[in-house]
């Protein structure tokens, strides 16, 4: 599984937000067609695990794939859900892959199976500019007079989220927030519709889910939005939130792990290339190995540390306390002293 793909933020917000059934049945009664939703028994609607999946299919950390009973019949039907937060002329085809992966998964569990179950490809889209792909795979192939017979075909639901007025947007309420949250976290607006969507999760009436919902949606914020936006944060936060303040603490802990991760990175790969630097010099093998292990040592360690001081400063800024700024971020309360005098 690619690093990128991983800290890729739009698509684990996506694997969280419809790894949920209940947003998915939501969606499937309100977005897909009518024909096809009243032949599903959406009661048996099961989240098919990665280890159905191949090893080479999970590698698309965005796809998610769900099966549910067709009314009346002991078949399956199958739906495949794609994440996409850019334009791809090429979405057709990474359908098709894996659908095929999953029919050759189908046929390889069930030996005795005499067809293939049906895939319904869904992709969901959050970008810039408006989605201008068919969605059909044959404007794909090149255009070749009497032809059309050999090359495969089907059809995908694109849903445009970005691009759908704000009213269009139906469903659950955690449906609702999850689309407004895709459609406007890259957007100068976010922080101007953030009441409104705190407010829609507030309607939520199990506590522990809400708490759940709100911290996947704050560590979806964390990691896209800068650190300059925490008091905004904040202050909405307590405004429209039952104890939001108590969330606080946690948030910036969100903020210290995103930028610890970011110093690791950036750690090992100065250390990468100050090792091979020295191990060059040196002109022997053990010394390039002997400084990549160094290089990357300080540089994981001058990383974590930049990131915990940067936190500090922000913490100190909205009068934390220093021992909270002590516990969130592992600094010395002579260190978080100091920083308070600057």
């Amino acid at each position: 599984m690619s690093r990128d793909r991983l800290n890729n933020p739009h698509d684990k917000y996506f694997r969280e937000s419809f790894s949920r059934k209940e947003t998915v049945r939501s969606f499937i009664r309100q977005y897909l067609p009518s024909g096809v939703c009243r032949q599903l028994d959406l009661n048996k609607l099961e989240i098919v695990k990665d280890s159905f999946v191949d090893k080479e299919l999970s590698e698309h950390f965005s796809d998610i794939l769900y099966k549910t009973v067709i009314s009346g019949k002991q078949s399956y039907l199958y739906l495949l859900f794609e994440h996409k937060s850019y334009i791809d002329h090429f979405t057709g085809f990474q359908l098709l892959r894996n659908m095929v992966k999953i029919w050759e998964q189908c046929l390889k569990s069930n030996r005795n199976k005499k067809k293939l179950p049906v895939i319904i490809p869904v992709v969901i889209y959050q970008g810039k500019h408006k989605w201008n792909c068919s969605n059909s795979i044959i404007s794909l192939f090149e255009s070749v007079e009497n032809t059309d017979k050999y090359i495969p075909d089907f059809n995908s639901e694109i849903y445009d989220i970005s691009h759908i007025p704000d009213e269009e947007i139906r469903g659950s309420i955690l449906l609702r927030v999850h689309f407004l949250i895709m459609k406007y976290i890259n957007s100068p607006q976010l922080f101007d519709k953030l009441h409104d969507i705190l407010n829609m999760m507030a309607l939520l009436s199990e506590k522990r889910k809400k708490t759940e919902y709100l911290e996947t949606f704050l560590r979806y914020l964390v990691s896209t939005v800068d650190n300059s936006k925490f008091e905004v944060i904040k202050t909405e936060l307590k405004r429209t939130v039952d104890k939001g303040d108590d969330l606080m603490p946690t948030i910036a802990q969100m903020w210290i792990k995103e930028g610890m991760e970011k110093g690791v990175e950036k750690g090992i790969e100065k250390g990468i290339e100050k090792g091979i630097e020295k191990g060059i010099e040196k002109g022997i093998e053990k010394g390039i190995e002997k400084g990549i292990e160094k290089g990357i040592e300080k540089g994981i360690e001058k990383g974590i540390k930049k990131e915990k001081m940067e936190t500090a400063k922000k913490m100190i800024q909205l009068n934390m306390s220093t021992e909270d700024i002590r516990k969130i971020t592992g600094l010395s309360i002579k260190k978080i002293d100091e920083l308070r005098k600057k």
